[in-house]
């Protein structure tokens, strides 16, 4: 499947997350950093910073369960990771019902399940960046964002932008396109990937190892 990348603006809209796990604090941070007006609806256990957030008054929080009269008004919605055989029906029925009714909805980690793919983002130093692998695989998406934001994190780059925005600013329209190219010249982005002994080896991923004191 192919997505259409885009930057969306939810300044002053609603977005419902459901479920209270640890995976939808990212998101919930971002949609606040954007102006989103965010609600958080879950019956069951609930991570330390969602209720420290909701103890802060930033969100909403409803401990009670979902019903679809909380879609109303709506921009956006994520369902936590399932945990139960409901939680995947109910996830059908949100994809079902979002198709029909043009509404931005996604399952986190279940790609066939969602409207939109969820996409890692990096900001640092005046630059932001969004990716993702399809779904395929979010570890991968998160460790390629944690060398992304270590690597243009570097105080020089902000400087670099920060000389570029400056000249940008001081040149009349008709000479800006040929300045900044050639100011451009030199700088480049020089990498390697590093991949896990399994794969080097030419093997199949590793089985998943037990949690301690598991028989």
């Amino acid at each position: 499947m192919r997505y259409l990348p885009l930057d969306l603006d939810v300044q002053g809209r609603e977005a419902l997350f459901l479920g209270g796990s640890a995976e939808l604090v990212s998101k919930i941070d971002r949609l606040l950093d954007a102006g989103a007006i965010v609600t958080v609806i879950a019956e069951g256990p609930l991570d330390a910073a969602i209720e420290e957030r909701a103890a802060r008054g930033v969100i909403t929080l409803l401990r009670r369960a979902f019903t679809f009269a909380d879609l109303e008004r709506k921009a956006i919605v994520f369902q936590a990771p399932f945990t139960t055989p409901e939680d995947e029906a109910l996830a059908r029925r949100l994809d079902a019902h979002a198709r029909a009714h043009g509404l931005l909805f996604c399952a986190v980690d279940r790609p066939e399940a969602c409207t939109f793919i969820n996409s890692a983002v990096v900001q640092a130093s005046g630059l932001t960046m969004t990716f993702n692998t399809g779904g395929t695989s979010p570890g991968t998406a998160r460790r390629i964002r944690e060398d992304l934001e270590r690597l243009f994190g570097d105080p020089r780059f902000a400087r670099y932008l920060d000389l570029l925005r400056a000249l940008r600013a001081s040149l009349p329209r008709g000479e800006r396109a040929a300045r900044l190219a050639e100011a451009v010249k030199g700088f480049a982005v020089e990498a390697r990937l590093v991949f896990p002994a399994w794969f080097e080896a030419g093997d199949a991923p590793p089985p998943a190892s037990k949690p301690a004191g598991d028989p």
